[in-house]
């Protein structure tokens, strides 16, 4: 057993199937989770701050073991046909735990054969429960495009998508309505927000926008399709703080102009994540986010980052980290930025100075009230460093 798969400190991200809930919540359709139970609670409680104010129809297939033993899919086909009569949604996703997966479940078969007896869309998203939220938010949102999209729209003008976008990375503190509107004042069309503040329709003219802003990795997949469909250009980053702002609009109008992809923080991509050099400031979480706000930091004046250089460490969508080279790399920081259930791994004999930054994908509901509204030129990242006091 490699050290990806044994975890004895940390905690995992939020998994696929909550990804594919988390994409699809806003934009008319029904969920439909494959699983024995379980999933459907740990979503809606803990990765999804909007299930007591916006409704969304997210189900349980509740897969029990005879059924999963002679593999009788009729069972699922007629309780969804069934919902799907009583509700009448605009389409129907189906995903799935790790159950489905051991018996080889036929997302595709069964998705036809549903839309055959409903007459509805039905998107299949074979998802797993052993991936993080990054993998299934990409798979349903490229899914959702494909089939859903109006590709012979041809955007005129410079516009964007900001692709990625859901409450596991960003919440619902504000930091989308920011970032929406650091975009128009600098005189920038938000086109779509896939996807969060969006309905059915809207999504649907996506293929308008003109430049792809991928503001997490779980964006990457939608807008590598659509590059390849429509020639979309991409920009990979998010605006946090007033100069990674300035470069975000910057990036988008270069992207536009020359037609090419831009990352933001490519000046810190040119390093081997595992290769930090020892005390100084590493901020773990989403690979986007990190990347970004370590940029943010290095654009600060020395003294205001103690002289210490931020790098980014991020998890692997698949296996997430190998636990035993996170620890070496926490411990030999001299400042660690990162979710509050991390500080775990920390010693009382370890030097690091630890700066909570709460995600919910990682801790869920525990620290949402705490997470900080960091998007948009007004945010100063000098402030997490605010309380920190090196000599101790």
């Amino acid at each position: 057993m490699s050290d990806y798969q044994t975890h004895v400190f940390t905690c995992t991200y939020t998994a696929d199937v909550s990804g594919v809930c988390s994409a699809m919540y806003e934009l008319g359709g029904m969920t439909i989770l494959h699983d024995p139970s379980g999933c459907n609670s740990t979503y809606s409680t803990h990765d999804e701050p909007r299930w007591y104010e916006e409704k969304s129809l997210m189900f349980i297939s509740g897969l029990d073991e005879m059924t999963a033993v002679f593999g009788d899919d009729q069972v699922l086909i007629d309780d969804v046909v069934h919902a799907a009569r009583d509700l009448n949604p605009g389409f129907i996703t189906l995903c799935g735990g790790a159950m489905p997966h051991i018996i080889a479940f036929d997302y595709k078969g069964v998705a036809h054969l549903i839309e055959g007896e409903t007459g509805l869309p039905v998107i299949p998203v074979p998802t797993d429960g052993l991936k993080s939220y990054i993998s299934g938010v990409g798979k349903a949102l490229t899914a959702w495009i494909k089939r859903f999209a109006n590709q012979d729209e041809i955007g005129e003008g410079l516009s964007v998508n900001l692709l990625g976008v859901t409450p596991l990375d960003f919440s619902i503190n504000g930091n989308v309505e920011t970032m929406r509107r650091e975009f128009e004042e600098a005189g920038i069309p938000v086109n779509c927000c896939a996807a969060m503040g969006e309905d059915f329709e809207s999504l649907t003219h996506i293929y308008q926008g003109t430049v792809n802003v991928v503001v997490s990795s779980a964006g990457r997949r939608p807008a590598r399709y659509m590059e390849r469909m429509a020639g979309i250009p991409r920009v990979e980053g998010i605006p946090i703080g007033k100069s990674m702002s300035q470069k975000m609009m910057d990036a988008v109008r270069i992207a536009y102009e020359e037609h090419r992809n831009v990352i933001l923080y490519k000046e810190n991509e040119d390093h081997d994540r595992w290769s930090v050099p020892e005390d100084q400031i590493l901020i773990i979480g989403e690979e986007i986010f990190a990347q970004t706000l370590a940029a943010a930091i290095n654009t600060l004046d020395p003294e205001k980052r103690f002289g210490l250089t931020a790098y980014a460490l991020w998890p692997d969508v698949d296996e997430g980290f190998p636990e035993r080279e996170l620890i070496m790399a926490m411990r030999q920081a001299r400042i660690v930025i990162a979710d509050p259930l991390y500080k775990v791994v920390l010693r009382r004999e370890d030097r690091t100075v630890f700066i909570p930054f709460p995600h919910e994908a990682y801790s869920g509901r525990i620290y949402r009230k705490k997470i900080p509204l960091f998007t948009g030129s007004e945010y100063e990242p000098e402030i997490l460093f605010e309380h920190v006091n090196l000599n101790k």
